[in-house]
């Protein structure tokens, strides 16, 4: 729609898309200002020589490496994948393109041009402002700012204020919003009035003016090209002069430079009395957040503050061409009378920030916050997994979808609140239902219990693993950064609201971190110490407090030695000042005979074979060998603990598609629908007699390894692979001789794969006999068992199988 007129014309439809983007990426003409101070923060020269060093060939194909395999390619239509492939061929001629821009500061003719595809941010979009450009870069120009934004990242994080969450080392997305959340809880306990102001920036990445900053970075930007696709097809070129492009390597970065200059700007303000932020304590106060453009105003409540953000943001807004959208900023109130915050947004022109609201799509603020924020997250886990995908989606092709969703659409509300037992239900209910393709609001009979789908390979389960340990092992994250003390902002807030690491296992308040504190104390009470494997791990020994750290045995030696702990006089000593002074020199008095002599022999026995090194001490996980954390660690932790416990592990062969080893596993556990199982789930049946044989009745045993037909191709697998005659009557009596088979390990996998194919087979031949219009033939069973089980093995395998060989000698084939 174009001033009130549908257009339908392609061409009209096409130009009113370049023009509307080419007016938005045009020069913005001059600049009214400039910041006039330097940045406090600069690189040494070891940093800036790193930076320019010259570009060597193994840096590049490294970039190219690191790139997708498949994105979206240019206009040249080529991408990352086929340079991999064919690098021998033409890993020279891109080598010696971007080294040409190395060089020269500038690309070739055509290297810097790009398609922009539109993405709709609404559901029903009208006009052209309704959609999102979307860069689709070109290989070359990639390459060169994944190589300038790998050198940039190895030095920009001592450039970036810690109030900067987005894109560095060591710090990660979800601590502004729990910053937020903890100084909420802080305010509301206290009743201190405060306000939070949300600033939307209008079209941030689109509104960058670009200053000079190496001849490199101006050279990837002042030649870009683009042309608009509309409906896949692309409209003539226009040159931009703004804006920063989506999908690029060092947009990134870019953008975050240039928010620092507003980071050091507030800041100034601050100093100078026109803002006044949230004192935590007397070293310590939260004014602003940022991650990437998201930015968020936090101070007390006062008219001077409002005027001196909006007085601040405008000067900004004139220097770097980003300004503020005050139709979706948003102001919010604490301890302040609804008519004082309606009255306060009226005057900016902004809207009234209800709790709850959402920070980078996390909702912050009261329990009406955690309520929306569990309903958008099952509502996202249903729509993830639909309808649609349950039709067209095999068991195998369902339980791979499970496994993604699980690192995908809860992880962000997971990783900061604790989920509630009935959100955790629903949540498991909806995966449950669709791994056994249950329709919403249909019935139908699950075979297996979801706790033993949710369970390890390791004791019968198929992995899947549950949320609720994953939700509790996300929050255990938060317990290990706080415990290694990484210097983040983040801990730093902690440390002032709840009282520092004395007072680690307790908070001063309701707030997320005091339902961290709380879940962990739960879990330890319930079985599950996941604190008892975060010990130090001593180097120096100059930041591991002798007495009340755990970095001997499993315990604080306050505790283990209470006699001599009343004694010292130092009790937040450190183990290198104890160990080079010595234990008693630090005493108030001289060790008497009795429990003090006995509990100081012990404690210098302990301490004979500790000698101390030049590393720093640092905190270890013990549940692997690295001593690192890992989120997947502790949920296993606790999904083998909450779990059941199979007698033997799955038996799992990657070599067949995994539906087949999913109805394997429910063979092996006699959860299939034979006619036994279903009439003893009360199922109206017209027999319950074997379909194949009509003498016994179906049973697992029966029909997979009893049946006369059964024995025949069990008969024809054992002579093709030159087994000999064999006969069982069971699983375990199958097993049993399969363990016995004498033949290489992957020949083993191989042949267990031609069984599972044979199962399946027999199941298949079952139903049809049971479903299909017509009967199947039985001639041709061990025929499709030979031609499946080659052309899985083949495909899934990574082995090179030869036909003759397969279908004669199996058993001699050379791996």
């Amino acid at each position: 729609m174009v001033e009130g007129e549908w257009v339908d014309d392609p061409i009209r439809v096409k130009d009113e898309f370049r023009v509307h983007f080419a007016n938005r990426f045009q020069d913005p003409g001059f600049c009214y200002g400039k910041i006039n101070f330097e940045f406090p923060n600069r690189l040494n020269a070891d940093q800036v020589s790193d930076l320019e060093s010259p570009v060597s060939y193994d840096e590049i194909r490294d970039a190219v490496w690191a790139c997708g395999e498949n994105k979206s390619p240019g206009p040249d239509g080529y991408t990352f994948d086929f340079f991999r492939k064919f690098w021998d061929v033409v890993g020279s001629d891109l080598c010696t393109a971007v080294l040409w821009f190395f060089e020269h500061g500038s690309f070739a003719s055509g290297c810097n041009s790009s398609f922009i595809t539109i993405i709709p941010k609404i559901l029903d979009p009208k006009v052209v402002n309704d959609f999102r450009p979307i860069s689709l870069i070109g290989c070359i120009y990639k390459t060169v700012t994944k190589i300038l934004a790998s050198r940039l990242s190895m030095v920009i994080s001592s450039l970036i204020s810690d109030v900067q969450t987005s894109f560095l080392s060591n710090r990660q997305i979800p601590d502004g919003p729990f910053i937020i959340n903890e100084i909420l809880s802080r305010c509301k306990t206290k009743k201190q009035k405060t306000m939070i102001f949300k600033v939307d920036f209008a079209k941030a990445y689109d509104s960058i003016r670009w200053r000079s900053w190496r001849s490199w970075i101006r050279g990837s930007l002042v030649s870009s090209k683009s042309s608009i696709l509309v409906n896949g097809s692309p409209t003539s070129e226009f040159h931009s002069h703004c804006g920063l492009k989506q999908g690029d390597p060092l947009a990134p970065f870019l953008f975050i430079l240039i928010m620092k200059s507003l980071h050091l700007s507030f800041s100034r303000a601050i100093d100078a009395g026109l803002f006044t932020g949230i004192k935590l304590d007397s070293s310590l106060s939260i004014s602003h957040l940022f991650y990437a453009d998201d930015v968020v105003f936090i101070g007390e409540w006062s008219n001077g503050n409002l005027s001196g953000i909006l007085n601040i943001l405008k000067c900004f807004s004139l220097l770097s061409g980003l300004s503020i959208n005050l139709n979706k900023s948003q102001l919010l109130g604490v301890g302040v009378s609804d008519n004082r915050v309606f009255e306060a947004a009226l005057t900016l022109g902004c809207s009234v920030m209800k709790y709850p609201f959402k920070y980078l799509g996390v909702r912050v603020g009261d329990n009406m916050s955690l309520v929306n924020a569990w309903d958008d997250t099952v509502t996202k886990l249903r729509k993830r997994l639909s309808r649609w995908k349950l039709k067209t989606l095999s068991i195998g092709g369902r339980l791979t979808l499970l496994k993604s969703v699980l690192g995908s659409s809860p992880i962000y509300n997971m990783s900061l609140f604790k989920a509630p037992k009935s959100v955790i239900n629903k949540m498991e209910g909806i995966r449950r239902d669709f791994f056994n393709g249950i329709q919403e609001g249909h019935r139908k009979i699950s075979w297996t219990k979801w706790s033993k789908v949710l369970a390890a390979k390791k004791f019968g389960g198929l992995g899947v693993s549950s949320f609720f340990a994953l939700n509790r092992a996300l929050l255990a994250k938060w317990f290990w950064r706080y415990l290694t003390n990484d210097g983040s902002l983040w801990c730093r807030v902690i440390s002032s609201i709840h009282g520092g690491h004395n007072q680690i296992m307790s908070a001063a308040q309701p707030s997320l971190w005091g339902s961290i504190i709380k879940e962990m104390n739960s879990l330890k009470v319930q079985g599950v110490d996941i604190v008892s494997h975060f010990r130090i791990r001593v180097g120096n020994g100059s930041k591991t407090r002798f007495w009340k750290d755990i970095w001997i045995g499993d315990s604080q030696l306050q505790h283990m030695f209470p006699r001599l702990f009343a004694l010292e006089s130092a009790k937040d000593s450190y183990v290198a000042e104890k160990l080079d002074t010595g234990i008693s020199a630090s005493f108030r008095r001289t060790v008497r005979g009795g429990a003090e002599s006995y509990q100081l022999d012990l404690l210098l026995n302990l301490l004979e074979p500790i000698s101390l090194s030049s590393l720093d001490d640092r905190w270890v996980c013990d549940l692997n060998g690295d001593g690192e954390f890992r989120v997947k660690d502790i949920r296993l932790m606790i999904d083998e603990f909450f779990l059941p416990k199979g007698d033997a592990p799955t038996r799992w062969i990657n070599c067949i598609p995994i539906k087949v080893n999913i109805f394997a596993w429910k063979m092996f556990l006699d959860r299939l629908p034979t006619r036994s199982n279903l009439a003893r789930r009360n199922v109206v049946l017209s027999s319950v007699l074997c379909p194949i044989c009509d003498v016994y009745p179906e049973d697992m045993n029966h029909l997979f390894f009893k049946c006369s037909m059964t024995r025949d191709i069990t008969r024809l697998v054992c002579r093709w692979w030159d087994l000999g005659e064999s006969s069982f009557s069971s699983y375990g009596e199958w097993l049993s001789f399969f363990k016995s088979i004498r033949l290489t390990s992957k020949l083993k996998i191989i042949l267990e794969g031609v069984f599972y194919t044979m199962w399946w087979c027999l199941w298949s031949f079952r139903n049809r006999l049971l479903f299909a219009p017509t009967n199947p033939r039985k001639d041709s069973l061990f025929d499709d068992i030979v031609l499946l089980s080659f052309n899985w093995i083949l495909a899934r395998g990574k082995i090179k199988l030869n036909w003759v060989s397969w279908i004669q000698h199996p058993s001699l084939i050379s791996l």
